[in-house]
């Protein structure tokens, strides 16, 4: 496993699926269906929303729906964008509340945190010197860490899930306005007796 990986410049996704809908909901896989067994599960907007994680915030990002010839009729690929600029409105939209609660939680419990840690060292200057190995010394060394445990809660919320609702939204803003295609399967992909099922391509340079 590579923790640093050199991040895209250019994303180039290819999203073979069989409906429309499967952008936005899991397709419902047969498992008894072998032909089924490399089509992805996810959601075509999920593999989106990672595909721009992993890519450079300013990368050039092209998304191009795979679908059988037979379904794609007129309007398709207005209609699919327009849906996708609706859906990722909503996320952000929740999102930001999201954003809002989680911030409004941090600051009230890291001001509670404050209080207690104040109380807490307040509680071992009461102590006095301590004798290392006494009982006094490890009351002394426990306080001190509960005052650590008691700050991680507000720093958890304000540094790191801040972070993570953040990165989604910043996600969905790039998808918001993305310029969708809509295109026939590719070669064995479009043959529907083909033992090669519609599953997920990328390319990225």
């Amino acid at each position: 496993m590579r923790l640093w990986r050199r991040r895209p410049r250019e994303v180039d996704l290819y999203l073979p699926m069989r409906r429309i809908e499967h952008l936005f909901v899991a397709p419902q896989l047969d498992p008894f269906a072998p032909e089924l067994a490399d089509y992805d599960p996810r959601p075509g907007l999920e593999r989106m929303v990672r595909a721009v994680q992993q890519a450079r915030r300013r990368a050039t990002l092209r998304v191009t729906v795979g679908l059988p010839a037979d379904v794609i009729t007129p309007g398709l690929e207005e209609r699919a964008r327009a849906a996708l600029s609706r859906e990722c409105h909503h996320r952000i939209i929740t999102l930001e509340d999201d954003l809002d609660g989680v911030r409004r939680l941090g600051i009230r419990t890291l001001l509670w945190g404050l209080l207690a840690v104040l109380f807490i060292n307040g509680a071992v200057g009461a102590l006095g010197t301590t004798e290392p190995g006494s009982v006094e010394d490890a009351l002394s060394t426990g306080l001190q860490t509960v005052a650590w445990v008691v700050l991680w809660v507000p720093i958890n919320l304000l540094i790191y899930d801040l972070w993570y609702y953040r990165r989604d939204r910043r996600a969905y803003r790039r998808l918001r306005d993305l310029a969708l295609r809509v295109a026939p399967l590719r070669g064995v992909e479009a043959d529907p007796g083909s033992d090669t099922p519609a599953g997920g391509a990328e390319r990225r340079e």
